[in-house]
């Protein structure tokens, strides 16, 4: 029996999901482009808040924000999928699914989970032997908050609002190892 997804206005969400098998569903930086192209593209469509996001090579996480009634995350997240796994498999001459099963998704109620699910996909990259701090993963929004990069997907204000300034929110996340960031 599927779980209700408890879509609504202001409400916050975790969804990950991963190749089949665990299979790689990023060859290389054309992928990662696309998806994140892709992502943009969608973020607008549906009127998504994207609060942070990592692309590692067998999965993904996104968290995000639902900012109406009308257009929900579940058709932001169908219509993002399905239009990865067609170009990926023209791109490599396949067929069938990419990604495993339906895509998780967790609603995020509490102010502590927040924050948590915040580090845990930001470090992801680290904790999975990618890079040694988090801001040299390019598929992640880590470089995005540090002002690394122009061209950013994640949506800031909904994280700095939490704190006074951006430099206290900075030190926060230099606080918590291996992000990086200087």
């Amino acid at each position: 029996m599927n779980k209700p997804r408890y879509y609504f206005k202001d409400s916050y969400h975790h969804i990950y999901n991963r190749g089949v098998l665990s299979d790689p569903i990023f060859q290389d930086k054309t992928d990662y482009r696309f998806f994140i192209k892709k992502v943009q593209e969608y973020k607008k469509k549906y009127k998504i808040s994207i609060i942070c996001y990592c692309l590692m090579p067998t999965h993904f996480h996104i968290f995000l924000k639902q900012l109406t009634d009308q257009l929900k995350i579940s058709k932001f997240t169908a219509d993002l999928l399905n239009s990865y796994t067609k170009a990926y498999n023209k791109r490599y001459n396949r067929t069938g699914v990419l990604f495993q099963g339906k895509t998780k998704n967790k609603p995020i109620t509490d102010v502590k989970y927040y924050f948590d699910i915040f580090y845990y996909i930001i470090m992801n990259p680290v904790k999975a032997g990618l890079v040694n701090i988090a801001t040299d993963w390019e598929y992640s929004c880590a470089k995005d908050y540090f002002g690394l990069r122009k061209g950013k997907i994640a949506d800031q204000n909904e994280i700095l609002s939490q704190f006074k300034s951006k430099e206290e929110f900075l030190n926060h996340l230099r606080g918590y190892q291996n992000l990086g960031g200087g």
